[in-house]
């Protein structure tokens, strides 16, 4: 039987908790639902000028991305850059910062998100070992043209919420190849999701801050989420979708505090019986790493 596999967010800035998860789930596997894994944790460096989808600024020293990329490649759990960014220009492809990145990290198991074909081309090309991986942020809306990108060589390709909790994902052939945005934070039918996306892209390659209003879904608590249409259920996913055919599942977070992220961990990884106790450890784990 395949694997149920989730995609963690925020390689980086979540990494404390990323590695209390991840070593929890080999320590105490009892506490946690049965036949899964984590398939990847995505996210970028500090720096990133190819980054999508989150602003994230910053410096990441040379060690520091080492670092990072040697704790989760040691446990053969890859690294997935989110290198979405949809405004790039040839210029842009010799980011110093960036290709460091893909060359520390080039061994064959971390993986690159992408949404620019520029960048995309740029990075077949020179760095071959990466599995390629099509973004959400495409917002491909209709089976046809997902079954027309499914024809190419992307290792997978993450679905657009849209798709949740539809007929859509029943039409969806090599169901293999997908990956399902399972808690999206974003409002549903989300008006201004494209330009949210572009205005992140511009705000990245300018070193600004995105100059739009504050989505309201920021400051709500995760289960509040749970009314959401494209939200999926740990019931469906483990029920209905995993029956189907889909075992890779996206969770959101990157824009999060750690706290809605870990009840995210909670909901989808850990047994009901478990969660509050494995909730404590984390809490308490993590406050002795801050002191």
């Amino acid at each position: 039987m395949d694997k149920i596999k989730f995609y963690l967010p925020d390689f980086y800035n979540k990494f404390a908790l990323n590695e209390l998860i991840i070593n929890m789930l080999k320590e105490y596997p009892e506490c946690f639902y049965d036949n899964i894994e984590i398939g990847a944790v995505y996210g970028c460096f500090p720096g990133s000028l190819w980054n999508g989808g989150r602003v994230c600024h910053g410096y990441t020293r040379r060690e520091q991305v080492l670092t990072v990329l040697k704790e989760y490649n040691d446990r053969k759990i890859p690294c997935r850059f989110t290198f979405t960014n949809s405004l790039l220009q040839e210029k842009h492809l010799y980011d110093t910062f960036c290709n460091m990145c893909l060359e520390l990290a080039d061994n064959g198991l971390n993986e690159v998100l992408v949404n620019s074909p520029l960048l995309e081309e740029y990075i077949r090309k020179n760095y071959p070992n990466y599995k390629i991986i099509l973004s959400t942020t495409r917002e491909i809306k209709t089976v046809e043209e997902i079954e027309k990108e499914a024809k190419k060589d992307y290792y997978i390709i993450v679905l657009d919420k849209s798709f949740n909790n539809t007929d859509l994902l029943e039409k969806l052939n090599d169901r293999d190849k997908y990956e399902i945005l399972i808690d999206s934070f974003c409002m549903d039918s989300c008006p201004n999701s494209t330009k949210h996306y572009r205005e992140v892209s511009r705000a990245q390659l300018e070193f600004d801050s995105a100059d739009f209003p504050m989505c309201p879904a920021i400051n709500r608590d995760f289960y509040e989420f749970l009314g959401n249409e494209t939200f999926i259920t740990v019931e469906d996913l483990y029920g209905k979708y995993f029956q189907m055919g889909y075992n890779k599942f996206k969770l959101d977070g990157r824009a999060f505090n750690v706290y809605t992220v870990i009840e995210s961990y909670m909901y989808y990884l850990v047994k009901p019986l478990h969660r509050d106790r494995v909730r404590l450890s984390v809490l308490k784990a993590l406050e002795r790493l801050e002191g």
